[in-house]
């Protein structure tokens, strides 16, 4: 089955990439959600320390701990309540239990669990072997009065130490306030009612990474510019008439009202220079997002949406022949909402940070690239082929038949014939001016001649992807034309625009930044260098994105055709049967 689409997310969840701290595979888990009236607590015990719970929470639960007595659920001693959330000055909330069973863990682990990180060289962490936990749920409730500081306490031993290793997280209303930390000391929240995205812990190293609703970025790329901008809608709202409260809903009618207004709004806000030189965006596009357990993810259909945690991402598109100057962004949506905005300026050698303020609305990014080559597509010779123009062929021939004429007995008469007609056609293919040229692969240097067909098709597949950098289709087709025969331009840019192209949530394109693995699957070349069979190979895509890198390989399988032509190869066909992902 050929797929003819390839995300360069297709393995993990489909937006923000998560550090995984390994918090999120600890032995227990405790997830706690604030909510108007209290907190909900969500924890998986593992089944070795499930006596260390037990004895914090309540005696109850060691009589029968796979099971939920109906005295448990009604009136647990609250003199035990020592566990997880208390008011500012240390007073337990009151809680009650709602539900206790066996299941298994839920997989937060990464997928590359287990493998060793190439940035720090440290084995990234996977679950316990054990996938089965007592699962908790119980509610620690305000009693009516909500409070404005909570303490999130871990199980301590009488050394002070924790005895349980313990992942938590802790949301406010659906809002993520951190990502998965181990719960080892106490820690003050403080929470703010009115918006609960602006709840923190007072040690900030426990809060989520992204702090600020509006984020703005730019990406320098070859052939393109583009600013991208991360918006809370709540945050939007003001700059298109609309007030959301806390907890406001969002319909799919809502969020197509919303996105249409918001990518109206960014075209003229924030204006973009390019060497000096305001300049309009050549495509405005956007979707929404939501922020959760791990990080931001692109919403895919039109399901219903919560204010608090979602994002309009938006993406305007600047096409550049080569690498300016200079090129900056003017930062004009400040409110009291907007105040600093953490703009990142990403190139070959970047991301570099700066803000954007009302006393300093202007960030600039200056090329200060030295090593960096504008990539261009740019005809490949023909290595190992000769080209004896059609001429010298046919005087060869005629020559050889004279030769066979003269030593014969053949009249005089018609070997004089025969010379003319020989001499004839010797004038008529120099008349040619030697544009019709006959190859031949004279030498592979070693090589089989599946290694010579795949180096070959290796260097056609690297000017293709660079014809992929172009921005319009026009531009791609016009792009190839070094690379490939006139009659089959439109052909192979359908197949760049459509299969050999990779997406990136919110319809991006990845770069591919290298082609390795490149190898004849079936095929023959003949004498005169014409290809014609399967070819495989694996690509290294990497894409920035509203903040993250993301990278992936991709394994292609395609039919292909290239020959020799003019001194050069040239691609006649390219048809891609499978492209996937060797993660999967």
């Amino acid at each position: 089955m050929a797929i003819v689409a390839v995300s360069v997310l297709a393995t993990t969840a489909k937006g923000d990439v998560v550090p995984f701290s390994g918090a999120e595979v600890a032995k227990n888990i405790a997830v706690f959600r604030l909510e108007d009236e209290g907190v909900r607590l969500e924890l998986e015990i593992y089944p070795e320390d499930l006596p260390i719970f037990q004895r914090a929470l309540s005696s109850e639960l060691v009589a029968s701990p796979l099971s939920t007595p109906a005295s448990l659920l009604q009136s647990p001693d609250q003199d035990k309540n020592v566990f997880f959330v208390a008011h500012a000055d240390g007073r337990a909330l009151r809680f009650h239990f709602l539900s206790m069973e066996r299941r298994k863990r839920i997989d937060r682990a990464s997928p590359f669990a287990g493998m060793k990180d190439p940035i720090s060289g440290a084995v990234v962490p996977g679950p316990p072997d054990n996938p089965d936990v007592f699962y908790l749920e119980a509610f620690f409730s305000f009693e009516g009065a909500r409070p404005e500081t909570l303490i999130i306490r871990p199980i301590y031993a009488a050394d002070g130490s924790p005895v349980a290793s313990t992942g938590f997280m802790v949301f406010d209303r659906a809002v993520p306030v951190t990502r998965f930390r181990f719960l080892k000391n106490d820690t003050q929240l403080r929470i703010n009612w009115p918006d609960p995205w602006y709840t923190a812990f007072s040690n900030p190293n426990l809060n989520r990474a992204a702090q600020s609703g509006t984020s703005s970025f730019l990406y320098v790329a070859p052939r393109e510019l583009r600013h991208e901008v991360l918006i809370r809608v709540r945050e939007l709202a003001p700059w298109i008439g609309e007030n959301l409260a806390t907890g406001a809903s969002l319909d799919p009618v809502r969020q197509s009202q919303l996105l249409a207004a918001a990518l109206k709004e960014f075209t003229v806000h924030n204006p973009v220079r390019i060497s000096g030189e305001f300049v309009a965006p050549a495509s405005v596009r956007g979707s929404f997002l939501t922020i959760g357990e791990r990080g931001y993810q692109v919403v895919e259909g039109s399901p219903m949406l919560i204010a608090d945690t979602t994002f309009v991402g938006v993406i305007l598109s600047y096409p550049v022949p080569d690498l300016p100057a200079t090129a900056s962004i003017s930062w004009d949506m400040f409110d009291e909402n907007i105040q600093k905005v953490p703009v990142t300026l990403t190139d070959s050698a970047g991301p570099f940070y700066n803000w954007a303020s009302p006393d300093d609305p202007e960030v600039i990014w200056t090329n200060h690239l030295k090593r960096y080559e504008n990539p261009n597509v740019a005809p490949i010779q023909a290595a190992g082929v000769v080209f004896v123009p059609f001429w010298a062929l046919l005087f060869f021939v005629l020559a050889a038949g004279a030769g066979v004429i003269a030593a014969s007995s053949v009249q005089k008469s018609v070997r004089f014939g025969f010379a003319a007609l020989a001499l004839g056609c010797v004038v008529a293919g120099m008349a040619m001016s030697g544009k019709n040229k006959v190859p031949f692969v004279t030498q592979i240097s070693g090589q089989t001649e599946d290694q010579f067909a795949a180096a070959v098709f290796s260097q056609l597949l690297l000017n293709i992807y660079v014809a992929g950098l172009e921005m319009r289709p026009d531009g791609r087709k016009e792009a190839l034309g070094p690379i490939v025969f006139d009659a089959s331009q439109a052909d192979v840019a359908a197949e760049l625009e459509t299969s050999l192209t990779i997406q990136v949530p919110g319809g991006g394109r990845a770069q591919i930044t290298d082609v390795t693995d490149v190898a004849i699957v079936e095929g023959d070349m003949n004498r005169h260098g014409a290809f014609e069979g399967v070819a495989q190979w694996r690509v290294d895509a990497r894409a920035g994105h509203w903040g993250h890198d993301h990278r992936r390989w991709v394994d292609y399988r395609a039919r292909v055709e290239f020959r020799p032509d003019r001194g050069n190869w040239i691609l006649s066909a390219i048809t891609v049967l499978e492209a996937r992902s060797p993660d999967v």
